[in-house]
């Protein structure tokens, strides 16, 4: 979603992110994610997650999101009407975006990954008495999540360890403000996390705030993984960013 920190309906100029108020826009859905939601019935009913991916997001003022999900006026606005808002809109901004991303995937090449071998040291603080082949598996799955890290941006490693270092999922707001990070990079920067199956921008349908959300997708889904990571590192004073941000996973054995 590429805004220019501005309602994406046509002719309305409302900031959305002011330097009184903070974040005051809405991430809303063009097709609704639940059955009784706007414009669900647009939905193949394929994979859920296509309802809560970025071309299905669009970035509005308070009032416009409000009216286009409010059960008197919905049927006015129709998926095709609104996709192509937020591709007008989005267009001048998304150029310059993928320069970015492309600066971005260049400077990985010089990312250097120190791989665990043992992970001796975490499975002696987990003390569940694994099998050789447990502990095998194990090794595999921390191995594919340092090659996947190992593939991001330092902004997206920056992200990814600020939110598994939290007990909870933070809010889209609160990780801006944490790392002092604009919104379109920040949305850039969630797709990024989800391609490497390790974390995600996450919309309630409720209209609760955006969450960044991690994924177990490289840790055999196992998302237990990521609690266990957070509290190996505090019991054995070792700092999460050392792992996720210089890619040391050495320090697991």
């Amino acid at each position: 979603m590429f805004s220019g920190n501005e309602c994406a309906w046509e002719d309305c100029k409302v900031r959305l992110v002011t330097a009184e108020n903070g974040w005051i826009g809405e991430i809303a859905h063009i097709i609704g994610a639940e059955p009784t939601s706007a414009r669900h019935e647009d939905w193949d009913g394929k994979d859920l997650d296509d309802l809560r991916a970025h071309n299905n997001l669009i970035l509005l003022c308070k009032n416009h999101a409000k009216n286009i999900d409010d059960k008197s006026s919905r049927g006015e606005f129709t998926s095709e009407f609104l996709r192509g808002m937020k591709e007008r809109h989005e267009a001048p901004y998304r150029h310059s975006v993928q320069q970015m991303e492309a600066a971005y995937r260049d400077v990985t090449k010089d990312n250097t990954v120190a791989y665990a071998t043992t992970l001796r040291r975490f499975h002696d603080w987990e003390n569940l008495g694994l099998t050789p082949e447990e502990e095998a598996q194990s090794i595999s799955a921390f191995n594919r999540l340092a090659t996947a890290v190992g593939t991001l941006t330092l902004p997206a490693r920056q992200v990814l360890a600020l939110v598994a270092g939290l007990e909870e999922p933070p809010d889209f707001q609160l990780v801006m403000r944490r790392l002092q990070i604009r919104q379109h990079e920040l949305v850039s920067v969630c797709d990024e996390l989800k391609r490497a199956d390790v974390a995600e921008l996450w919309v309630p349908e409720d209209g609760d705030p955006a969450v960044i959300s991690l994924r177990g997708g490289q840790l055999d889904d196992v998302s237990e993984y990521w609690d266990e990571l957070r509290g190996f590192c505090a019991d054995e004073a070792i700092d999460l960013e050392d792992i996720l941000i210089r890619l040391d996973f050495s320090l697991l054995d």
